[in-house]
Formats: C-alpha cells, sequence, structure tokens
C-alpha cells in the first residue's frame, strides 16, 4: 500500500516519460516513436533522456537499424504497459458501462417497507439485466440512513430522510402515503372512525415508542386509538394482523404487497395523515460512477412502473381504498 513517501517519490515521475518510454520500446526507433506520437525527435530524446536519469540506467542503446532495450528496460516494460493501460482505462474509460459484464457489489439501505415491494423488483431486475451485480440490502431509517451513506457503509439510501449533508445528493423518488390493513374476517367493513378507535392496534416502531404518526394525527382530534403491540418490522406487523382483529397502518407501497400476500384488506385511516417524501441518497462523488448510476436509474425506473401501475388501478376503482 503507498504511504507518503512513495507519492512524494511518485511526484518525480512525469507520466509522459512512461508514454515515451513504451513507444520507444515498442518502435525501436526514436524518430518512428516521435512520429506516433505527434512529437519532434529532440522532444523523445529529451524524455528518454530525464528517465535515464531518474532510473540510472541507458534503457536503450543504438543500433544499426534503430535502438534496443537494455536488460533493465526489458524487465520493467511489462509494468509499464500495465501501468498504462490500467491509467487509460481509469480516464477514458470510466464511462462505459455494460450491465450485462459488470460485476461488482452494491450496498443499499432501505427502509423496512422498501424490503417489501421494491426488493422483489429490483432483484428480479438485475438478475436478468446485469447478472454480476450482487445486492447487498442493510436495514435503515430516518436516524441512520443518510449517516451510512456519508460513512461509505452503503451507495444509495432510500426512505423518508433528512435533509442530508452537502457533500450528499438527494432526489425525491415519492410521496407516501399510509394505509390500513386487517383481516376482513375479524374486523368489520368499512373502516369508520369508530371501528378505527375500538379495535386493537399493532405498530412498527424503531424505538419501541407508542406514540406514531397515526397518534399524533388522531391527536389532533381529541382521539386516541388502542395499540397493543410494537414490532420492529412490517412484514411481522401483517402476519400479526392476518387471523386476529387487528389493525396496522404502513406506507401504501407495502401495503398492497402486505394485502395480497397475507390475504389482507386496505382502507384509507379514517382520519387525515400526512405525506412524506421518500428520497434517494447519494454520496457526490458517486454521482458520475457508472455502475451506480445505473442502479440508480433502475431505482427510479421501478418507482415509476409502480406509481404508474397505481395510478391507473386507483384510477379503475374509481374512489380511494
Amino acid at each position: 500500500m503507498f504511504n507518503h513517501r512513495d507519492y512524494a517519490k511518485l511526484r518525480q515521475v512525469d507520466l509522459n516519460l512512461l508514454v515515451v518510454f513504451a513507444a520507444v520500446f515498442r518502435e525501436r526507433s526514436v524518430k518512428r516513436a516521435a512520429k506516433r506520437l505527434f512529437v519532434g525527435q529532440s522532444a523523445v530524446s529529451m524524455a528518454l533522456g530525464r528517465l535515464r536519469l531518474l532510473l540510472d540506467d541507458a534503457l536503450f542503446v543504438k543500433v544499426a537499424t534503430g535502438v534496443e532495450p537494455t536488460a533493465r528496460a526489458v524487465a520493467i516494460e511489462p509494468l509499464v504497459r500495465q501501468a498504462l493501460e490500467l491509467v487509460h482505462g481509469a480516464v477514458f474509460e470510466a464511462s462505459e458501462f455494460d450491465p450485462k459484464t459488470a460485476s461488482r457489489t452494491v450496498r443499499l439501505a432501505l427502509a423496512d417497507d422498501l424490503d417489501v415491494w421494491l426488493l422483489p423488483r429490483l432483484l428480479d431486475d438485475v438478475r436478468r439485466n446485469a447478472p454480476g451485480i450482487v445486492v447487498v440490502v442493510q436495514a435503515s431509517n430516518w436516524y441512520t440512513g443518510t449517516s451510512m451513506v456519508e460513512r461509505g457503509e452503503a451507495n444509495i439510501a432510500i426512505g423518508v430522510l433528512p435533509k442530508p449533508a452537502h457533500a450528499l445528493v438527494a432526489e425525491e423518488l415519492y410521496a407516501q402515503r399510509f394505509v390500513s390493513i386487517f383481516d376482513p374476517r375479524h374486523v368489520e367493513r368499512p373502516l369508520t372512525m369508530k371501528r378505527f378507535l375500538e379495535v386493537p392496534h399493532v405498530m412498527a416502531s424503531i424505538t419501541g415508542d407508542l406514540v406514531g404518526l397515526v397518534d399524533e394525527a388522531l391527536r389532533t382530534q381529541g382521539k386516541q386509538r388502542r395499540v397493543v403491540a410494537t414490532v420492529s418490522g412490517f412484514a411481522s406487523m401483517a402476519a400479526l394482523v392476518k387471523g386476529r382483529p387487528l389493525i396496522a397502518t404502513v406506507p401504501h407501497v407495502a401495503a398492497a404487497i402486505l394485502a395480497r400476500t397475507y390475504g389482507l384488506a386496505t382502507a384509507a385511516p379514517p382520519v387525515a395523515m400526512a405525506t412524506y417524501p421518500v428520497t434517494m441518497v447519494w454520496h457526490g462523488k458517486d454521482d458520475r460512477e457508472p455502475a451506480l448510476r445505473w442502479m440508480r436509474d433502475r431505482l427510479r425506473g421501478i418507482v415509476h412502473a409502480e406509481a404508474s401501475s397505481e395510478a391507473s388501478f386507483r384510477a379503475s376503482r374509481g374512489r380511494k381504498e
């Protein structure tokens, strides 16, 4: 691994010297190398002179046909060529990205409700279009999502998140609504306010707090629900609701999946609740990184497709949940 002394030494090396070395080695002629590099012979000769001083070796000796490399030149040529190829790739080929052949890991910090609906769609898309990409998902929330990106623990965070630090980039994906889910065999419809307050509730709580967004909305009307359990994730909420006289209120994108998976009914909660922006956050330094740009595009595409599908579904019903 490079240390500060190594970097100090490298400052003595002009990359152009290595380019000249590679051209002369290949052409076995200062004249032909100059022609290939579109410079004069004197420029090539001067560059070789500087490199000879730096490496303390003649590098090339004159022969009847041009020049021949010394043993030192032959030894270092493969390394110089490899170094130049790596530099060329880093500078000029970074924008070229082929998902079909790409091989890398992308780390996502996702809120729990996104695990339910976004992750399965994303994994299908990645397996179909970029089989060499591994998706690593880590749980995140309001308190941890942006800091995980700041610390480099995640490449992308998605969720209801605070305004990020200046070094991060944030993009709103959609507005999150809330929908109540319940087992229609145990909770009658319609979901009136009276029934909403009579039936016990389960809720997701990161901290174990028994007061959530629903409670705050009810409080403005002087009302209170009865919470009988808190859980850490939305999937476990649906499992509890199934087969029991319970209600859970969850983000709308997860509600449809949970209802379909567990055979539950959905309804708009009988209390006005605010919507919250769901944002995608990434580090500014990764803004032009090809693989991560591709991943962000896929995530946008999935969200927009879901939004279009939901809009069509709601229009066909002609009413709210």
